[in-house]
């Protein structure tokens, strides 16, 4: 068994480092590490060093990149058998990177890690794009721009059919503009990935879940209001009185103008009404 607070601290102690020294898949099994205590993150990690390592097989030297695409994508998708999840999509499973790699079925940003961290190992130049609503992966240093969708066996994308994926998520509230595929670092991946996972718990009634991504992501960035909020709804449900009270008066200290005001202070008064029931 792994000890919470231990796996908290790793995963403090990993988002503090450099980006060049930011170990992806690392910090995205801490993040499962705390829904699933028997996850040993050692072995998962060694799993992806024989995957690399079979995958290194499969290679001749003086191959280019693209060649290299093609066996990555022939390696991931159709020897490993990875493959989006589309029946279970909304699942917290599919935020946990060891279930994801166990399944071989998982989200867009979770299968993208499997096959950023394999063709890193093999010297590929690839980076993760935040795209809206579907992450995507860019090979880079090519003629064209080459960007793959990690959820449909590694397929290339082209303009058109960002327009159309953006439609399809947003529903038209947001306009296409060629920054929304640019490369985004290895903590904004983190970032995005306790923000997928914290939505999925939501989504699960899994609180406490929910909670644990609240806390992490306050970790990345202590006071951010909207968490700091979120992070005091949840301590309310899940009856721990006395911490939602202090975060949701931290929440309206730092948001006087918020426009959820009114609602917050509800909830406070009631907060102060079950606090003095229990004194």
């Amino acid at each position: 068994m792994t000890d919470p607070q231990e796996v908290r601290a790793d995963f403090q102690q990993m988002m503090g480092r450099p980006e060049s020294e930011l170990d992806l898949a690392r910090a995205a099994l801490l993040v499962a590490a705390e829904a699933d205590p028997a996850l040993d993150v050692e072995r998962e990690m060694a799993r992806l060093e024989d995957w690399a390592r079979d995958l290194r097989g499969r290679l001749t030297p003086g191959m280019n990149n693209l060649q290299k695409l093609a066996r990555l994508r022939a390696y991931v998708f159709e020897d490993l058998g990875f493959d989006g999840d589309h029946q279970g999509y909304y699942s917290p499973a599919n935020s946990l990177l060891h279930d994801v790699m166990r399944r071989r079925r998982g989200i867009p940003l979770t299968m993208a890690i499997v096959l950023l961290e394999l063709g890193w190992r093999v010297g590929m130049p690839l980076e993760g794009v935040g795209f809206p609503g579907h992450f995507l992966v860019r090979l880079a240093g090519e003629p064209r721009d080459l960007l793959l969708d990690p959820f449909r066996d590694g397929m290339s994308v082209h303009e058109e059919d960002c327009r159309r994926m953006l439609l399809e998520s947003t529903g038209g509230r947001v306009d296409y503009d060629h920054r929304l595929v640019a490369s985004i670092g290895k903590r904004q991946m983190i970032e995005r990935l306790l923000l997928n996972l914290k939505s999925s718990c939501l989504r699960a009634g899994d609180d406490a879940g929910a909670l644990g991504a609240v806390e992490r992501l306050l970790l990345l960035h202590p006071g951010d209001p909207e968490e700091t909020r979120d992070q005091g709804l949840l301590l309310f449900r899940l009856r721990r009185y006395g911490a939602a009270r202090q975060a949701l008066e931290r929440y309206l200290a730092a948001s006087p103008a918020a426009a959820d005001r009114a609602s917050v202070e509800a909830h406070l008064a009631r907060l102060r009404t079950l606090l003095s029931e229990l004194n």
